[in-house]
């Protein structure tokens, strides 16, 4: 059955690389009022550096790998509300007061685990631009006959010139199985695949720490890919987010609407 599935999924996305005459690796224009709980992660100098959703009016979701030793609260902000980024300091800009990095986060074994939450110095105000993410149920897996994902972010294009308007992709989930037989670094099942047919879109740098949505919900964090980026066959590598719904409640002030969590299964796939 898996071989059934690894050849599929390798015809679906190395067939030919996609006409490159878009933008953002090949995506096209999106509005924040669209996904009005994206937010750019900026650097020190001002510059996006990441992607990332809104939890709550304090509390903001992205990848680990985002944080991880090169950032400090005192180094970096965000800019919300915001279809077009910009580096000038305005009421769109909001400082970082604490990172939390999940205890398990391994960056010398496939990325796993790449997730993390800040807390801002002061508390967003919501709108129409600016709102909180959806998140799936603890465990929640994209269904196989319903695949359709969406991907946002400001990353590099295919010139590798970062977008300063928001971008989006329609992309698939590829199953994790058919995924680690394609990759040489091992997926995890807190992992998910996604890829467009052919290749040619998605993620890059830039993307990082931001939303993979499927049904307008948070069901990935962009965290890896092979370089070039987009390149066929190998599909992008993100957090599986239903997994950690019990990190995220813990560490943050969101409150639960589960009376209990249910624990996933986080050992590594085993194929034959």
């Amino acid at each position: 059955m898996l071989s059934h599935i690894i050849a599929l999924v390798v015809s679906l996305i190395s067939v030919s690389a996609a006409p490159s005459n878009q933008r953002i690796v090949n995506g096209t224009d999106a509005s924040i009022e669209d996904y009005p709980f994206m937010i750019s992660l900026r650097s020190s100098s001002g510059g996006h550096s990441c992607g990332g959703t809104i939890l709550s009016q304090l509390w903001i979701l992205t990848a680990a790998h985002c944080v991880h030793e090169t950032m400090t609260p005192a180094s970096a902000s965000i800019q919300v509300g915001r279809t077009e980024i910009s580096r000038p300091v305005d009421e769109s800009v909001y400082e970082i007061e604490l990172v939390i990095i999940h205890p398990e986060y391994n960056t010398s074994y496939s990325f796993v685990n790449d997730i993390a939450v800040f807390k801002l110095k002061r508390p967003l105000e919501f709108d129409e631009t600016v709102q909180p993410v959806r998140l799936p149920s603890s465990c929640f897996e994209v269904p196989h006959m319903n695949p359709e994902v969406t991907l946002i972010g400001w990353g590099l294009n295919e010139d590798a010139i970062s977008q300063t308007i928001l971008q989006q992709v329609d992309y698939y989930v590829v199953p994790n199985e058919a995924c680690d037989a394609i990759h040489f670094n091992q997926i995890f099942p807190q992992q998910i695949c996604a890829a467009y047919p052919g290749g040619g879109k998605g993620q890059c740098n830039g993307d990082s720490g931001g939303p993979l949505l499927h049904n307008g919900i948070q069901v990935g964090i962009v965290s890896w890919s092979i370089k070039p980026c987009t390149i066929a066959p190998y599909p992008g590598v993100l957090t599986k987010v239903s997994h950690f719904i019990e990190f995220i409640y813990q560490h943050t002030d969101l409150e639960p609407t589960l009376s209990s969590f249910t624990e996933c299964s986080q050992s590594p796939l085993q194929i034959n």
